[in-house]
C-alpha cells in the first residue's frame, strides 16, 4: 500500500532493476580462467593455447600439434596451452620458414682459435705446431705436455756424427806439421745405424785420401792413393749399440784398423797421407762426413751416420778444439743411454718423395693405388702426426695421428685417427702414456680403409658412401704429387686435418712394405735421430 517494488531480471539490481550485477566480482563468476562482465550478465573465457568446454565455464588445452603444419620440418611438442617446435642439437627454428636452420657455433665465438662450422655442430682447432692442443672443455687450447718422460740426458764427453742432415762434417780439423807425419786415430764408437761416414782423412778430392765407414754394419774403408780407388771392408757387425774401440794407424807403408784391439784390416799403401806443400805437411781430417759429395768416392755411400763417439785422439791426442765445440753446443752432443728406433722431439719432421700408384696384375696395364703402412710407436705425448701425405695444394690427403678427444662425440679419450682430409675414416682406442710400444697398421686403397692398433681393428665412422666419397678423394690426390711426412706437418691450416702436431717419442714405419730410414729422407730436421732413440724413464 502506497509503495511499490521491482523484481529485477537475472543480472540486474537496484530499486528500479537498473544496475549491472558483476558477477565476475565473486570467485571469478565461477570461469575456471577469465570472466567478463557484460550488461546484465556475464561470460567465461580462456587464454590462448585453451578453448571453452562444454559447460562454459572451464577451459581445456588445445592440441595444436594435431595441425600437421604447425612446426613444418621440425618437431612438435605439445605444453599446457601451447607448444614448441623442436630442432636437433646445432639447429635453431625458423618461425618464418617453418624449417631447422643450422646454428653457426663459430659466428657466437665459442672457440678460443680456429673453428669450423658443420651442420649441426662445430670443431675447435688449436695451433698442433705451436706445441697446443683442445682443452677439456673442447673449445679453449692447452699445451701438449710429455705423459711418458723420456731420458734425454746427453754426456758433454761425446760427440754426435747425426747433427748435419746435409751429410757435412759436423767437425773439420787441418794439421800441418814440420817434418812427415803418420796418422794415428783412436776412439770410442757406438751405433745402431747400418751405414755411414766415420771420418775422412788426407788431401782434395783428386789426392791421396781414406774414408772410414760404416756399410751393412761393418766397417768400410775407402783408399784413393796417387789417383787409384780401393776398397776394402772386413771384421765384426759393429751396429748393435755397444761401445767399440776403434783405431786407425799407419805403419810402414800400411794402414791397419783395429776394433777392439783387434787387428780387423791391414792394406798396403802407395804413399802418406800428410802431403808436403810449401815446406810444410798437411792434412784435412773430417769427422761424420766428406769435405767433396758422396758420388766422388770410389763407391758411393750414404755420409749420414747416427752414430757417437768418445774418448777420440786424433794424431797425439789432439782433441781440444772439438772438446770446446761440444762443451758450446748441447746439439753436438750424443744421448747418454739410447735403444734401437727413431727419436722425434715434439719439433721438425721428415719428408720424403714416395710413388704410391702400381700397376694391378688383375687387369693389366690399369694403374691403382694403394697405402700401407706400419708404425713401431712408444710415444711420449697423446697427441702427434705420425704419417701424412700432403698435395702440393698443401691439402692433406691422409693422414695417421694420436689425439687425445673423439671430436663428434666431444669426448677426451686416447685415439689414433686414420683421416682423408680433414674428415676422420677410423679411429682405434690406445694407451698412449703405458710407455709400451703400440704397432699401428694402417691399409688403404680405392675400395677400402682399415686402422688396427696391436692387431685389434678400429671402428668407422663413416657410412659406406661416405668413405667411397672420402677414398675418391684421397685417389684423385694421388694422382698428382704428394709428399709424405713423418712425425709432422709443413705449414698447413690448423682445420686442414684432425691433428698437426709434431710426434714425441720413438718410431720405426714401414711404407708399402718397405722401411723408411731417415738418412733417406729429402728432408730431414736436425734434431730427428735417425736410427737411435733414449729410454723411457722408470716409473716412479
Amino acid at each position: 500500500m502506497g509503495t511499490f517494488y521491482c523484481q529485477c531480471r537475472d543480472g540486474w539490481a537496484g530499486r528500479l532493476c537498473n544496475r549491472d550485477v558483476n558477477e565476475c566480482s565473486q570467485e571469478n563468476g565461477s570461469c575456471s580462467q577469465i570472466c567478463y562482465n557484460k550488461p546484465g550478465s556475464f561470460q567465461c573465457g580462456c587464454y590462448s593455447g585453451y578453448a571453452l568446454s562444454p559447460d562454459g565455464r572451464t577451459c581445456h588445452d588445445l592440441d595444436e600439434c594435431a595441425d600437421a603444419g604447425a612446426c613444418g620440418e621440425a618437431q612438435c611438442q605439445n605444453l599446457p596451452g601451447s607448444y614448441s617446435c623442436l630442432c636437433e642439437e646445432g639447429y635453431a627454428f625458423s618461425s618464418q620458414e617453418k624449417s631447422c636452420r643450422d646454428v653457426d657455433e663459430c659466428a657466437e665465438g665459442r672457440c678460443e682459435q680456429a673453428c669450423v662450422n658443420s651442420p649441426g655442430s662445430y670443431t675447435c682447432h688449436c695451433d698442433g705446431r705451436g706445441g697446443l692442443k683442445l682443452s677439456r672443455d673442447m673449445n679453449t687450447c692447452e699445451d701438449i705436455l710429455p705423459c711418458v718422460p723420456f731420458n734425454v740426458a746427453k754426456s758433454v764427453k761425446s760427440l754426435y756424427l747425426g747433427r748435419m742432415f746435409s751429410g757435412t762434417p759436423v767437425i773439420g780439423l787441418r794439421f800441418k806439421r814440420l817434418q812427415p807425419t803418420r796418422l794415428v786415430a783412436e776412439f770410442d764408437f757406438r751405433t745402431f745405424d747400418p751405414e755411414g761416414v766415420l771420418f775422412f782423412a788426407g788431401g782434395h778430392r783428386d789426392s791421396t785420401w781414406i774414408v772410414l765407414g760404416l756399410r751393412a754394419g761393418r766397417l768400410e774403408l775407402q783408399l784413393r792413393y796417387q789417383g787409384v780407388g780401393r776398397i776394402t771392408s772386413s771384421g765384426p757387425i759393429i751396429n748393435h749399440g755397444s761401445w767399440q774401440t776403434i783405431s786407425v794407424e799407419e805403419l810402414e807403408r800400411n794402414l791397419v784398423i783395429k776394433v777392439n784391439k783387434d787387428a780387423v784390416m791391414k792394406i798396403a799403401v802407395a804413399g802418406d797421407l800428410f802431403q808436403l806443400d810449401r815446406g810444410l805437411y798437411h792434412l784435412n781430417l773430417t769427422v761424420g762426413g766428406i769435405p767433396f759429395k758422396e758420388k766422388d768416392l770410389v763407391q758411393p755411400m750414404n755420409p749420414r751416420l747416427d752414430g757417437c763417439l768418445r774418448s777420440w785422439r786424433w794424431l797425439d791426442g789432439e782433441d781440444a778444439t772439438i772438446q770446446e765445440a761440444v762443451r758450446a753446443a748441447a746439439s753436438m752432443r750424443c744421448f747418454s743411454a739410447t735403444e734401437r728406433g727413431s727419436f722425434f722431439p715434439g719439433r721438425g719432421f721428415a719428408s720424403y718423395s714416395l710413388d704410391y700408384a702400381r700397376t694391378s696384375p688383375d687387369v693389366g696395364t690399369e694403374t691403382t693405388w694403394e697405402v700401407e703402412a706400419v708404425a713401431r710407436i712408444r710415444p711420449a705425448a697423446d697427441t702427434g702426426m705420425l704419417l701424412a701425405l700432403v698435395a702440393d695444394d698443401k691439402a692433406v690427403a691422409l693422414s695417421v695421428a694420436l689425439v687425445d678427444y673423439h671430436s663428434t662425440k666431444k669426448l677426451k679419450k686416447q685415439l689414433v685417427v686414420l683421416a682423408v682430409e680433414s674428415v676422420t675414416l677410423v679411429l682405434m682406442e690406445i694407451k698412449v702414456c703405458d710407455g709400451q710400444e703400440h704397432v699401428v697398421t694402417v691399409s688403404v686403397n680405392k675400395d677400402e680403409a682399415t686402422l688396427e692398433v696391436d692387431g685389434t681393428k678400429g671402428q668407422s665412422e663413416v657410412s659406406p658412401a661416405g668413405l667411397q666419397e672420402r677414398l675418391a678423394v684421397l685417389g684423385r690426390h694421388l694422382q698428382g704429387s704428394v709428399l709424405t711426412f713423418v712425425g709432422g706437418l709443413p705449414d698447413v691450416p690448423v682445420t686442414s686435418a684432425p691433428v698437426t702436431a709434431f710426434y714425441r717419442g720413438c718410431m720405426t714405419l714401414e711404407v708399402n712394405r718397405k722401411v723408411l730410414d731417415l738418412d733417406e729422407a729429402t728432408y730431414k730436421h736436425s734434431d730427428i735421430t735417425a736410427h737411435s732413440c733414449p729410454p723411457a724413464e722408470p716409473a716412479t
